[in-house]
């Protein structure tokens, strides 16, 4: 059994330091070297693509494609979204509690509160399954899920942020290869013969309504919602 915390779990001061100073100096050492290593407009563009990358709306499923279609290696997209996930949920997984006194950045933080809530009301496999359940809510991207959603999920469920950082961390290399090996396929599927990439863009999209309506039966009667 994991220590079970409330969604305002306050950790001791030292380790919201070291956890959110520590991820926040692997983000900035991840920056500097981005800089050294790519060529300036390359820079630019890779540094704006990451930061739309939080933005509410945007996701790996848009992100990476476009990463990819733009020349990035996949482990250096890998290397910034995974980075870039784990210290969303460091922020929010040890700082809850001190984001939601912010400004403007705490109204965020409760959409995204609420929003998460939402989800488990439509998705009640997620909390059926924990664990589990959450790791396959960060796996998958086109289930409007995110390192926010999950780290907030965690926190709402009374998830330990040793399990949670995991969970996110795990997810976010499993979609984020998922996503730029697919896409890296399709793209040289282009320039072989166009027609091959719509039809493989279509196939895969079919193969996905499928699972997803086959999983939503599936959950519906695991874990019938409650009225």
């Amino acid at each position: 059994m994991s220590e079970e915390i409330s969604p305002y779990y306050k950790p001791q001061l030292k380790t919201r330091v070291v956890m959110t100073f520590g991820m926040l100096g692997i983000l900035a050492v991840f920056i500097i070297w981005l800089f050294a290593y790519l060529p300036t407009d390359q820079f630019i563009l890779g540094i704006s693509l990451f930061a739309l990358y939080m933005a509410p709306g945007a996701g790996k499923e848009s992100i990476i494609p476009v990463m990819m279609g733009f020349g990035y290696p996949w482990w250096l997209v890998l290397a910034g979204i995974v980075t870039i996930d784990m210290t969303l949920a460091v922020l929010i997984s040890f700082n809850f509690d001190l984001l939601l006194k912010i400004p403007v950045l705490g109204q965020v933080l409760m959409f995204f509160t609420e929003k998460t809530n939402k989800i488990l009301q439509k998705r009640p496999w997620i909390k059926g399954l924990s664990v589990g359940g959450l790791l396959i809510f960060m796996y998958v991207p086109f289930m409007g899920s995110s390192a926010i959603d999950t780290s907030i999920i965690g926190r709402l469920l009374s998830i330990h942020p040793k399990i949670i950082l995991p969970i996110v961390f795990a997810g976010s290399i499993l979609a984020t290869l998922t996503m730029a090996f697919g896409a890296r396929a399709i793209i040289d599927l282009w320039f072989v013969q166009p027609i091959y990439a719509v039809g493989a863009v279509a196939a895969v999209i079919a193969v996905g309504i499928l699972i997803y309506i086959g999983w939503q039966k599936f959950t519906a009667r695991r874990f019938p919602k409650k009225e």
